[in-house]
């Protein structure tokens, strides 16, 4: 697909007609280039990753309280919640990790890092 190409999509909504390149859907900024697709990809996907460990936290905090007692609900419980705190811990280093490296190795205008 060449750059042409790229900056002409557009989404169409039924009911709503055509929508020439929705701001902060995914061509935001550096319009069509490969680092803004990829790094609109990566925020949705911590912003998913995130998401899921903190309903898993919270779904474990339910099945904890409404075990009532029972050592092998709690136990599952009690593994959940921690398995959901791991996940919250490696989606947090990870979103860090890539923002400082994003940071360090910003892109010159010959193409490479460096």
């Amino acid at each position: 697909m060449n750059h042409k190409s790229i900056e002409q999509l557009a989404l169409t909504i039924p009911g709503f007609g055509r929508i020439e390149n929705p701001p902060g859907l995914l061509f935001e900024g550096e319009s069509g280039k490969l680092s803004a697709i990829l790094s609109s990809l990566l925020n949705i996907a911590f912003y998913i990753a995130g998401f899921l460990a903190f309903y898993y936290l919270v779904w474990g905090a339910f099945q904890y309280m409404a075990a009532s007692g029972n050592k092998e609900q709690l136990q599952k419980a009690r593994a959940r919640i921690t398995w959901a705190l791991v996940g919250l811990l490696f989606v947090f280093s990870s979103y860090l990790i890539a923002k400082y490296a994003s940071e360090i190795f910003t892109p010159t205008k010959g193409g490479l890092p460096f």
